[in-house]
């Protein structure tokens, strides 16, 4: 009975949360961790965090940061959750800094960052990723500000990731997916729409993570040609999932190299331009 009660207040929270958040926001402050979690949960999936509210809620039992949904995430919150890295807060504590103004004192422990907005840049980015070298998975989808300079600090601070979704993300270019090379454990790649060449996959089929990588989607991807895509075939043994849709330099010379003895495919999606 209990347990039910609890979940009929948190519910009813996040559907007066507007109301709650002008009236009770020091009470929401200082609610348990655990309640903390399910509220943050909730409401990323309701879109209604955003910088100013975000540190009510944060604590240390969150382990993904869901925001595709809360389009008023900026990189202010970015730069909110660094400063709650348990590393920032140290460093604070040393200093005795008088200048920090947040009002959380919990410190975090993300694995997943899910992202989707065109209002992230790579000045929130890199200082968030360079704060959390234990995340697991990045999902920068339709982030149309981020560049090169944010992969290349993924892949000098996360090598120990394991998914990156770079779709949509249209800045990014060979020089930032050369710089994952280091990443040991990746499984899962998606640069669809991005402005990759086949240096990007050359440089994957030589990457520490080419035996452990079995996804990789490069919808859109107009410039890799056959030779980058066999180069990748050759020396990503363990692809199963392959998309390369609308790819309009690859020929079906591509599709004809795909086949069961050189990959164990359990997902393929392809067109080859007449």
């Amino acid at each position: 009975m209990a347990s039910k009660l609890v979940v009929i207040c948190e519910y009813a929270i996040v559907n007066h949360f507007n109301i709650i958040l002008s009236t009770q926001a020091s009470t929401l402050n200082v609610l348990p961790a655990n309640l903390k979690a399910r509220l943050f949960t909730l409401l990323s999936h309701r879109g209604l965090l955003n910088d100013d509210n975000l540190s009510l809620l944060l604590n240390c039992r969150t382990r993904t940061f869901d925001f595709r949904d809360c389009t008023n995430i900026t990189d202010q919150a970015l730069i909110i959750m660094a400063r709650c890295s348990l590393t920032a807060q140290v460093e604070r504590k040393r200093l005795q800094s008088s200048q920090d103004v947040s009002t959380t004192t919990s410190v975090l422990n993300p694995l997943v960052l899910h992202l989707r907005s065109p209002n992230i840049t790579d000045y929130g980015l890199v200082q968030f990723v360079q704060q959390f070298p234990s995340l697991r998975k990045i999902r920068l989808q339709n982030c149309s500000q981020i560049t090169d300079e944010s992969v290349i600090a993924i892949g000098r601070y996360c090598l120990r990731l394991i998914e990156l979704d770079l779709s949509g993300c249209l800045q990014i270019s060979d020089q930032g997916i050369i710089a994952l090379q280091q990443i040991t454990h990746l499984r899962s790649l998606a640069l669809t729409q991005t402005r990759i060449t086949d240096e990007s996959l050359m440089s994957i089929g030589q990457s520490t993570f080419h035996y452990t990588l079995n996804e990789i989607n490069l919808k859109m991807c107009r410039e890799i040609t056959d030779d980058g895509f066999l180069y990748l075939l050759k020396h990503c043994p363990n692809l199963k999932t392959i998309g390369f849709t609308q790819c309009p330099k690859l020929t079906e010379r591509s599709r004809q190299n795909i086949n069961q003895q050189t990959h164990q495919l359990s997902y393929l999606v392809w067109s080859i331009p007449v």
